[in-house]
């Protein structure tokens, strides 16, 4: 049996001989009967033949699907490319002319309303052309055997319009394959199946798409930021996010210069900053708040994900004691600096800081390779000093929109100095694995991710310029630390792996039954951090749990060549794993 390669639908194998052998299955599922009507209709003209011979899977489709033939055709064909397709596309693969098969674009439009397809630009030989693709959920429906019903939209109370409006952005802008062309049209359709809701009666006022868009997304903006100093859409945004052409161009300018239409009717503003209108900010005015949003909740999501509080601060009451083993220098800085940081005497401190006219606030970075205990002595101290930890999440700083970024490390530090307000006990914020955040700063930057890093960087570096405070960051890398983070710095100490008397110590403590000597012999032998020698320990309580019996002392050394071996390999320590 020879196999062919379709070159419109490239992954498909067609089968010279497929019609000898076919038969009829005695009951459909909408896959088979998709797949028997794609394999009919290849370079098949949409001839009378060809409808004869696809009537019985045509006619379970259409009872299961509830939709036209010629859209049940362009279905198959989509799900099977896999991506977007174009018109040209569809009509190469029946052999078909664009124009024979263009009378048919009435039923297309009718799957784009009924949200079962979504326009997109599609890219071939020649340049971009119209074309389309499935919504999310589709392919999903399909394969369980299902028919795809789309979210409903419609009916909706102004917090759950927000709130939809908030979750469809929020997924997009962490999908590399969303269009934000596809989200204005999605955002288009929300509106006009809500028109008795004052907002969106408002949105289609007017006619430009851009002009509509941007209000909504101005509107989710003060959804996620409302009354916190993140609160408005950035200029940088907006600029990302929109195309370069005559009339987003001009919908630039009109932004800056305050002559928007959106402005003209006193629906949003330039953001006030210091008594100083910000021309890269934009914000709902009071009126658009008050009469377009009238029932209108803010979640505040950003603010809560970003600044933690209540269940995202972690109380010193919830940390374990648990015993370290330090070099006598690391010894020595750790103890004078959790001294200095007790409820007895930091206060008086920074009173006697203010007094000489210095900063009050205490930036402090714990350096060293992984393993040495760094994250578990900011835990350690916040527990004997009886100080909250509020822990920043690095990783969730960084947003895809560009702008937003900023924002939430503006956020942080907004919580931050609100617990430090409402505590009766200042809280300590921790920077855990900062090095993505206090390493050098890009210098002839041409990329919007390079100019994002900088802005945060900017920004962190004023904060702790101003901190009243505890900061204390823990990195893994020095030698690329920024000099004018090493100087907002008050206390750097550096994290070295034990040396053989504290390793005798960490292994004592681990495995409580072995000896001393045996203990030293290890120390000795293995040139380990306390968290390798704290994973042998874990390797050799799983065997008890196993075997029932404790690994002896040559058994532990073969889990230690094992941790060796592994080094050689490279292998990755658990991101902020320590002692």
């Amino acid at each position: 049996m020879s196999i062919k390669k379709n070159q419109l639908l490239p992954n498909r194998p067609v089968f010279e001989n497929y019609e000898s052998e076919f038969v009829e299955p005695a009951s459909w599922t909408i896959i088979t009967a998709l797949d028997r009507v794609l394999t009919l209709a290849e370079d098949s003209k949409l001839s009378n033949d060809f409808w004869n011979k696809c009537k019985n899977p045509l006619d379970f489709l259409r009872n299961e699907l509830g939709l036209t033939n010629f859209q049940i055709i362009v279905l198959a064909i989509t799900v099977e490319a896999g991506e977007p397709v174009s018109w040209k596309r569809i009509a190469n693969y029946l052999n078909c002319s664009r124009l024979s098969i263009m009378v048919y674009s009435e039923e297309i439009e009718e799957l784009i309303t009924k949200r079962w397809f979504v326009r997109r630009r599609v890219h071939e030989i020649g340049g971009f052309f119209d074309g389309f693709g499935l919504e999310q959920g589709v392919v999903t429906a399909l394969r369980h055997n299902k028919t795809f019903v789309p979210e409903k939209i419609d009916g909706l109370t102004e917090q759950q319009f927000v709130e939809k409006l908030e979750q469809h952005i929020d997924k997009n802008c962490h999908s590399h394959n969303a269009e934000f062309s596809d989200d204005e049209e999605w955002m288009l359709q929300l509106v006009k199946a809500n028109p008795h809701l004052p907002l969106c009666r408002e949105v289609l006022t007017f006619d430009n798409i851009h002009v509509q868009s941007l209000l909504l997304l101005i509107v989710y903006d003060y959804a996620q930021w409302e009354g916190s100093d993140g609160e408005g859409l950035q200029f940088r945004t907006i600029d990302d996010l929109y195309p370069e052409d005559y009339d987003c161009n001009y919908m630039r300018d009109e932004l800056r210069d305050g002559s928007h239409p959106l402005m003209q009717c006193g629906l949003i503003e330039h953001k006030c900053t210091d008594g100083q209108a910000d021309t890269d900010q934009y914000m709902l005015t009071r009126k658009a708040k008050e009469e377009l949003l009238p029932a209108y909740k803010p979640s505040r999501s950003k603010c809560r994900r970003q600044a933690p509080n209540g269940r995202f601060l972690k109380s010193h009451t919830a940390i374990k004691e648990k015993a370290l083993f330090f070099n006598a220098t690391e010894q020595g800085q750790i103890e004078r600096l959790t001294s200095l940081l007790s409820t007895e005497n930091l206060p008086s401190i920074q009173q006697r800081l203010e007094e000489q006219g210095m900063r009050k606030g205490f930036a402090c970075l714990f350096y060293g390779a992984p393993g040495t205990g760094k994250t578990e002595t900011v835990l350690q101290i916040a527990r004997q000093t009886g100080r909250d930890l509020m822990q920043v999440d690095i990783a969730g700083l960084r947003d895809k929109w560009v702008g937003e970024s900023e924002k939430n490390i503006k956020e942080v530090f907004r919580r931050y100095r609100m617990l430090c307000k409402n505590s009766e006990v200042m809280p300590i914020l921790f920077f855990n694995e900062a090095d993505a955040i206090i390493n050098k700063r890009t210098e002839n930057v041409e990329h919007s991710v390079d100019k994002m890093d900088n802005a945060m960087q900017n920004i962190i570096l004023q904060e702790i310029e101003d901190l009243e405070g505890i900061l204390i960051a823990t990195t893994n890398l020095t030698s690329n630390l920024d000099k004018a983070f090493e100087r907002r710095f008050l206390y750097k100490v550096e994290f070295h792996k034990p040396d053989t008397e504290v390793k005798t110590k960490i292994w004592r403590s681990m495995l409580k039954d072995i000896s001393a000597e045996d203990a030293r012999q290890l120390a000795s032998h293995f040139d380990f951090s306390g968290g390798q020698i704290e994973n042998i320990a874990r390797k050799r309580t799983v065997d008890y749990i196993l075997s029932g019996k404790f690994a002896s002392l040559e058994e532990i050394e073969d889990y230690c060549k094992a941790e060796l071996l592994d080094d050689k390999k490279q292998r990755k320590h658990i991101a902020g794993f320590s002692l």
